[in-house]
């Protein structure tokens, strides 16, 4: 779950907390980036990373373009700028319409509507989002507008999290087989071909399952505490991470909060993450939001390709794209500006 609680806490911290408070948000410095030559970054050279050679496979479809992993850190793979620009278009605008609207689950959904309130679903929300980008919300259009009785805890701004396919409980830390929605065919097959690159690498049987989704909405106040994703019943099976929007302050340690190295990660808007093996339960987490413009230039040996890139076109009939009407392209883009957007999605249950 995401924490937008950055205050100091106990000085008893462990490896991961110290880690994660040193490269965590500033109050007075929100976008700095006086730390950035720390950062593990994938799209320049740096002698921490390795060039990873993933088998080939005829019956299977895997990533083409460069991956690279991280030397201390077995099983975690990279794939930077893997998608096209397009495709994180694409994914995005689902994100924000479709993948956050019922029969899928929000943390919006968990506090219950009183009887006079309006539940209208997100896509209302996304709509009214619209029309504040568009700056043509005035104050008239906000008292005829359906949604005007819409208390603000059901506001799209208060959106941070959505889960798919199997729905996780964060009460409860644990999945329900009966708490289900359907999985995105999009999103299934983009993870499949990630999962099997992983599962390839790691010389295994490269069939995986996209059955549970969980799509993060960061702002620039966020924060991710250390955490591992251990509650799945297919450990053998890699968690496949993809990021849009703002790019972001990744923190990769081991397999307590305090075993070392914890090491921060650049992540960029369109990179992919692959965390299997060997890492498939290593405490990862989220420091905080990078500023859009003024980080490290991507070198262009480091990246794929524009043929190599997973596109719309490679992904065949599974990547009908949205037809995107002006405003959408406008409000999208402001959105994309101010949050990011993490999808992570996983195998749930062995043999599914």
């Amino acid at each position: 779950m995401i924490d937008d609680n950055t205050s100091v806490g106990s000085k008893n911290w462990s490896v991961f907390k110290q880690t994660q408070v040193r490269y965590k948000r500033q109050v007075d410095a929100p976008d700095r980036l006086d730390d950035v030559d720390d950062f593990v970054d994938f799209g320049r050279a740096d002698g921490r990373i390795q060039r990873i050679v993933v088998p080939k496979s005829e019956d299977f479809a895997f990533y083409k373009g460069p991956v690279y992993g991280v030397n201390e850190f077995p099983g975690f793979l990279y794939a930077p700028q893997a998608l096209s620009e397009l495709l994180q278009a694409e994914l995005s605008f689902l994100a924000v319409s479709s993948f956050c609207e019922r029969p899928h689950s929000t943390n919006i959904d968990k506090v219950p509507c009183k009887n006079w309130e309006i539940d209208d679903g997100q896509r209302c929300m996304w709509e009214e989002w619209k029309l504040e980008q568009m700056e043509t919300y005035t104050e008239a259009s906000q008292m005829t507008s359906k949604s005007s009785s819409r208390p603000k805890y059901r506001s799209f701004r208060k959106l941070s999290w959505a889960t798919m396919g199997y729905h996780y409980d964060w009460n409860t830390r644990s999945y329900n087989e009966k708490a289900k929605s359907p999985m995105p065919k999009l999103l299934e097959r983009i993870a499949e071909i990630f999962a099997a690159t992983s599962l390839l690498v790691d010389g295994q049987d490269p069939c995986f399952t996209a059955s549970a989704s969980i799509v993060n909405f960061y702002t620039p106040k966020s924060m991710m505490g250390g955490h591992r994703d251990d509650l799945e019943h297919a450990l053998d099976k890699p968690i496949v991470s993809i990021s849009l929007g703002r790019p972001a302050v990744f923190l990769l340690g081991g397999n307590t909060k305090d075993d070392q190295p914890v090491v921060a990660i650049l992540v960029r808007p369109g990179d992919v993450m692959m965390m299997g093996g060997a890492s498939r339960l290593r405490y990862h987490g989220m420091a905080r939001l990078l500023p859009t413009t003024g980080l490290p230039s991507v070198e262009k040996d480091r990246v794929p390709d524009w043929d190599l890139q997973l596109s719309a076109k490679s992904l065949g009939k599974e990547a009908e794209l949205s037809q995107f009407e002006e405003d959408d392209r406008r409000a999208l883009a402001s959105f994309l500006e101010q949050h990011r957007i993490n999808i992570n999605v996983r195998q749930v249950y062995s043999g599914t």
